[in-house]
């Protein structure tokens, strides 16, 4: 079943006016037909599975909606992803696969070996990484779409990454520090996590004694080096893994 994201408004009591874009999207690329079941999302955590009502002449949909339902793949814990800018093409990934595994907010933040430096205008590109996001969260049976933040320079970052129950930093040159061994005491209360992921250069030593002050908790993804995109998805999956087990 084909999942779709559309304003709250549009769906009134048993009936939902699509959008001009997801109607083109249906009739013209999915190619459905009239009394095909969809998935409607009004991105509050609701699903509601409605039948297709196809107007091909005018290139606008309706849909009966059947019943409406809690989507269930939403994580209980909400994580936010704070993650070092990067080039557009990995960055854009790491949306997509982050937005994939779970995420619930994701902050991209200027570090010390960030190849994308602060005086780069990211306004005009939001809008297709949160178009990026939307697919991705249609795709994976999501029910909410990942919140993308405005940039932040570091030490911002590990301000506002403090205030939730859980704060870790992902860093290569911690050894000792694993993630199921820092999670396991937190997990009956934790409704919160921040996860950290540094540049393709890495967090330096600075930064990380930072972190550890603002009292973020250095963690391990094992005895390898992964590339940054690597690493993103593995924190991610791996925290809701602990999390969910």
């Amino acid at each position: 079943m084909h999942h779709f994201f559309i304003p709250s408004d549009l769906i009134q009591n048993d009936s939902a006016l699509l959008p001009a874009e997801t109607s083109r999207q249906i009739l013209k690329v999915l190619r459905l037909k009239n009394g095909e079941k969809i998935c409607l999302l009004d991105n509050s955590g609701m699903g509601f599975e409605a039948e297709l009502e196809c107007d091909s002449s005018g290139g606008i949909v309706r849909a009966h909606v059947l019943r409406s339902y809690p989507v269930e793949s939403e994580p209980r814990c909400a994580i936010t992803l704070f993650l070092a800018l990067t080039q557009r093409e990995k960055f854009e990934w790491i949306l997509q696969k982050s937005t994939e595994a779970g995420v619930s907010a994701i902050v991209p933040v200027f570090t010390e070996r960030s190849l994308v430096r602060p005086e780069k205008d990211f306004s005009a590109r939001v809008p297709r990484w949160e178009k990026i996001m939307q697919e991705a969260a249609e795709q994976s049976g999501r029910g909410i779409i990942p919140r993308l933040h405005a940039p932040l320079d570091f030490s911002e970052a590990l301000r506002i990454g403090a205030n939730v129950d859980c704060s870790l930093f992902f860093w290569e040159e911690e050894t000792e520090r694993t993630l199921r061994k820092t999670l396991e005491p937190l997990k009956p209360g934790m409704h919160s996590a921040a996860l950290f992921i540094g540049p393709e250069g890495g967090f330096s030593a600075t930064e990380a004694e930072q972190a550890a002050l603002h009292g973020w908790q250095a963690v391990t993804l094992g005895k390898r080096i992964y590339r940054m995109e690597t690493a993103a998805l593995a924190a991610v999956i791996l925290t809701l893994y602990e999390l969910e087990r």
